[in-house]
């Protein structure tokens, strides 16, 4: 239950972090806001503008869940092995860096972006770094609320 409350919370910070960008894109006033990676290129195949926004926000909605889900997962399994001090901020923090390094080593190259993002843009590695460093503050605040009744204290 802990996972998946922290999955729902995830997705609901996700969220909340690209309203600015779901306004502005969709009033046609900014675009490429700095919140959401965009997704050019799928496989072979280059995006429309509205597919590559809501790319953006797919990726940005998934990423989102799994740092909240996974967390919790590594929380209750005390596989924090870096802090051992599971839902502090100091914690979560060093998840979103390690979650960060993980995504742009890993993950970017996987869909095509290219190592840290370089395939579609130099800002990307600051981007997803101020995207999850967000999400694990925010979350933070969120778990201090819901702590005492959902989340098991360890």
């Amino acid at each position: 239950m802990d996972i998946l409350l922290g999955t729902a919370l995830g997705v609901l910070i996700g969220f909340v972090l690209a309203v600015p960008a779901i306004i502005l894109e969709t009033s046609r006033r900014v675009k490429n806001l700095p919140l959401l990676i965009d997704v050019k290129l799928w496989g072979e195949r280059r995006l429309s503008e509205g597919e590559v926004f809501a790319a953006a926000l797919l990726f940005h909605f998934v990423v989102a869940a799994l740092y909240g889900g996974l967390y919790v997962l590594f929380a209750n399994n005390d596989w924090l092995f870096v802090t051992h001090s599971p839902y502090t901020i100091t914690s979560m923090l060093v998840f979103a860096f390690l979650s960060w390094a993980i995504l742009n080593a890993i993950l970017l190259p996987i869909i095509g972006l290219g190592f840290f993002g370089r395939g579609h843009g130099k800002t990307i590695w600051s981007e997803t770094l101020i995207s999850l460093m967000l999400e694990g503050a925010i979350l933070w605040m969120l778990i201090q609320y819901y702590q005492p009744i959902f989340f098991n204290q360890i």
